[in-house]
């Protein structure tokens, strides 16, 4: 049995009405809908709770009821009748026209008499699951017709969640922001990366601040470089139409810079959002910027062999599906020390982990012996989420010889702690209906991303011979050339 000791805070979502739009869209049907059964089904969401789901498809009950059935069930949930019945006792459908103003005043409507049923008391969050084009002209409409409602009004409150892609260069990026700045304050938007709401990632910060010996090595004395990898098993799944526009650097982009941040942002004065956004800005802030020549120099594009036959993809397509580069870090804690990213598709593994490697003895009496190992904080965060530390130890016997040995935390093991808490998305969507931005992006996160990419699509535009598109076999970690990018510093992947 795991002991509860000491300080423990938890944030709990407040009654409120859900409207998702886009409700018969793929991120809905894989990510949002599971997410909102599993709030029902672990007893997480608010006891005064309704779900309206909208789209442009025509759906009758039965056939919605049928919809939401698959979706939750292909996430992998087992729900009794009961459970089931009592979700979609909650939720109904309505067929959204997002260009009329009349869909947007029946909307207003139905919500305040599902609000007077429920006594959510106008408290309304709408998830823009749409693509991105749409968020300002929605936006703009649940204004006009008062969804919309002032946030410094403590009584009601409406907020919107956006999800990447937040653009496809600098310049749509901004024009997105924009067209959200007229109908919705900052304090209104809630723009989420579900990276930031995954487990593992949540406890390197609470690891680092709750226990001293871990900070006190968390800089350029002890740490020798730093490594991000993203790998995803899986290749483009029937998403030809979005990747070919995005890329992989597009769309990964922002899981990367999030992950760099948690792992090396100075700890904030609290985790309330204000410090926490104020402390990861200042470790963005400190990132070297990245020229042409240091992306050509420092970084590996490339797509693995059989995506040219994916369904969709145009001929003569130079999309990439693979991206490894490295970049520095120029404040105090970090400068000097290498941060290596790689991340792709179809790389025969689905594997998300950051790993600290640290330098090994200078002083003592093996400051001159190579040990062979290295020791390495890791925290996986997916599939498996968990923290291990490689410790160096002698080998049993007579002889003086060294073996690794692992200290590991798994969230998985302890039977309490495996069931209950909520994943990446539950969490996320509690953190907007209790009102906390914490873990959301802010206006600068998503600026600063579009800055530290620009050089890498100019170089690739502009430059294709100098930066070549590498080609890798199917399940394979990415080409030749990229496991030589730390290989220049001596170093090498884990």
């Amino acid at each position: 049995m795991t002991e509860t000791i000491g300080f423990c805070q938890e944030t709990r979502a407040e009654s409120c009405g859900f409207v998702l739009f886009g409700a018969t869209g793929d991120l809905a049907g894989r990510k949002i809908i599971p997410a909102l059964f599993g709030l029902c089904e672990k007893k997480l969401a608010p006891e005064k709770f309704y779900i309206v789901m909208a789209a442009r498809t025509p759906l009758d009950r039965g056939a919605f009821e049928s919809r939401l059935w698959d979706c939750v069930t292909k996430a992998g949930f087992t729900p009794s009748p009961e459970s089931f019945s009592a979700f979609i006792a909650r939720t109904e459908y309505l067929r959204a026209d997002y260009d009329s103003e009349d869909f947007y005043r029946g909307l207003a409507a139905r919500l305040a008499a599902l609000d007077a049923g429920a006594g959510a008391k106008k408290k309304h969050l709408f998830y823009l699951a749409t693509p991105p084009a749409a968020f300002g002209p929605i936006a703009g409409k649940l204004k006009a017709c008062g969804l919309l409602s002032d946030p410094a009004d403590c009584s009601c409150w409406s907020r919107l969640i956006i999800e990447k892609p937040y653009g496809s260069s600098p310049e749509s990026a901004a024009a997105l922001d924009a067209g959200l700045e007229t109908p919705a304050t900052e304090s209104q938007v809630y723009r989420i990366d579900h990276f930031t709401g995954k487990e593992t990632v949540q406890n390197v910060m609470a690891l680092r601040a709750a226990n001293r010996v871990f900070d006190a090595t968390w800089n350029n004395k002890f740490i020798d470089h730093v490594q991000l990898t993203v790998f995803e098993e899986l290749g483009l799944e029937g998403r030809a139409g979005f990747f070919e526009h995005m890329g992989l650097a597009r769309d990964m982009m922002s899981h990367i810079l999030q992950l760099a941040a948690i792992a090396a942002m100075d700890l904030p004065a609290s985790f309330k959002a204000d410090d926490f956004k104020a402390e990861k800005k200042r470790f963005f802030e400190s990132i070297r910027p990245l020229t042409r020549e240091a992306v050509t120099e420092r970084s590996v594009r490339a797509r693995y062999e059989s995506y040219a036959s994916e369904p969709g993809v145009a001929p003569g397509s130079a999309v990439e599906t693979f991206l490894a580069f490295s970049f520095y870090v120029d404040n105090d804690r970090w400068r000097g020390v290498p941060f290596y990213v790689r991340a792709g598709k179809k790389t025969g593994e689905k594997r998300t982990c950051i790993k600290l490697v640290y330098k090994k003895p200078d002083r003592g009496i093996f400051k001159d012996v190579d040990i062979g190992y290295p020791n390495v904080f890791s925290f996986n965060i997916q599939p498996d989420e968990k923290i291990s530390f490689s410790l160096i130890s002698k080998h049993p016997g007579p002889k003086l010889c060294f073996t690794p040995r692992s200290m590991a935390v798994d969230y998985r093991t302890e039977a309490e702690e495996a069931t209950g808490f909520p994943t990446d998305y539950e969490r996320l969507l509690i953190e907007a209906m209790a009102g906390d931005q914490t873990l959301f992006l802010s206006a600068f996160e998503v600026k600063f991303m579009w800055e530290f990419l620009a050089p890498f699509l100019a170089a690739w535009k502009e430059a294709p011979g100098e930066n070549p598109l590498y080609s890798y076999a199917d399940g394979s970690p990415g080409p030749a050339r990229a496991a030589e990018l730390p290989n220049i510093d001596g170093r090498s992947w884990l």
